[in-house]
């Protein structure tokens, strides 16, 4: 195993267009937005071949925290970060996955990795959740037909006539719009909110063609919003967005559907709608509504201690402290927790 900078080393840039498993969640851009906005210093562990190439390779976060002690992840803020294999070198997932373990035994720390590993080689399964992914077509016509449930069309078609517009940005002006809604979506479901200096930094992603924000809006005011990913044939939701108020005319459905639109138009080949907590029904069957390939995905966890935030209880009086705090509650508990919980 080799421990190499995936900001400067071009062999990590080299993997990255050889593995079919990598996404947004391995890109050298990625890594300096999540680990640079909050001190994690960044690696990549990699196995080489003969010719000095790497052949598998993982990138790895070292989190220190006196709230949730120092481990190691993969990958901070991450939904999903998987292992990377060069298919032609014929690396094997199992050596790789004991390399990992031994490589954190060096370094006397625990390690999350946000993805399904070989079983039975020093790593535990720990979290579970579902994950949600709908296969694209050049002709967005095919992709509608495909669409589970008849009144994701029926909800598209009302947006439309109620007058529901979608905005595409790719700049700040339209993360703060974005924020505005988020802050107050998170408050509603009694989640801390990142802060906005973070959120807004995903505007160095977009300049490089990244990904960008859809606003959606009725009688002149922002009602919905998304941020999304756009990496290697992949666009990836990343964060979401509404007003209570006017959820009745749809604007979800509307905006969901011009990413999949431009999505098709520009030669994806897949949304990635994320992972869901398996308690999370509403958003569940949303997700399900489209199409979406449903799978388990697992996190694994090697070492000892359970993952920071875990915790049921914690997490039902959090939630109950910030839908009934003042406003601005969710925003410092987001701004002083997220560094500690990654």
């Amino acid at each position: 195993m080799e421990v190499l900078d995936p900001l400067t080393d071009p062999r990590w840039a080299d993997l990255l267009d050889r593995a079919p498993a990598a996404s947004i969640f391995h890109e050298p851009a990625w890594l300096r937005l999540t680990c640079g906005a909050y001190g994690y210093a960044v690696a990549a562990w990699a196995l080489t071949g003969p010719d000095g190439r790497l052949t598998a390779g993982l990138p790895v976060a070292r989190l220190k925290s006196r709230l949730t002690g120092s481990r190691l992840l993969a990958l901070p803020f991450s939904d999903r970060c998987p292992p990377l294999f060069d298919p032609a070198a014929g690396a094997d997932p199992a050596h790789f996955t004991r390399e990992l373990d031994a490589e954190r035994r060096r370094q006397d720390l625990p390690l999350e990795v946000r993805d399904e590993l070989a079983p039975g080689q020093g790593a535990e399964p720990s979290r579970t959740f579902a994950w949600h992914r709908l296969a694209l077509d050049p002709d967005v016509a095919v992709v509608r037909a495909r669409f589970a449930k008849s009144q994701i069309r029926r909800g598209i078609a009302k947006a439309e006539r109620e007058g529901v517009t979608i905005e595409r940005s790719e700049d700040a002006a339209g993360l703060r719009r974005f924020y505005t809604l988020h802050d107050a979506t998170r408050r509603r479901q009694g989640v801390p909110t990142p802060s906005k200096r973070y959120i807004l930094r995903f505007a160095d992603l977009f300049a490089r063609g990244l990904g960008f924000v859809l606003l959606a809006r009725q009688h002149g005011r922002d009602v919905a919003a998304a941020v999304f990913l756009s990496c290697r044939g992949t666009l990836t939701y990343e964060y979401g967005a509404s007003d209570p108020r006017y959820l009745g005319s749809r604007p979800n459905n509307l905006l969901f559907m011009e990413a999949i639109r431009w999505a098709c138009e520009s030669g994806h080949h897949a949304l990635d709608f994320g992972r869901t907590d398996l308690d999370n029904h509403g958003l569940l069957a949303f997700k399900r509504a489209w199409g979406a390939e449903e799978t388990s995905l697992r996190y694994h966890r090697f070492g000892v201690g359970s993952a920071p935030g875990s915790d049921a209880g914690a997490r039902d009086l959090l939630a109950v402290a910030i839908r009934r705090g003042p406003p601005g509650l969710g925003r410092l508990v987001g701004t002083a927790l997220y560094r500690h919980l990654g």
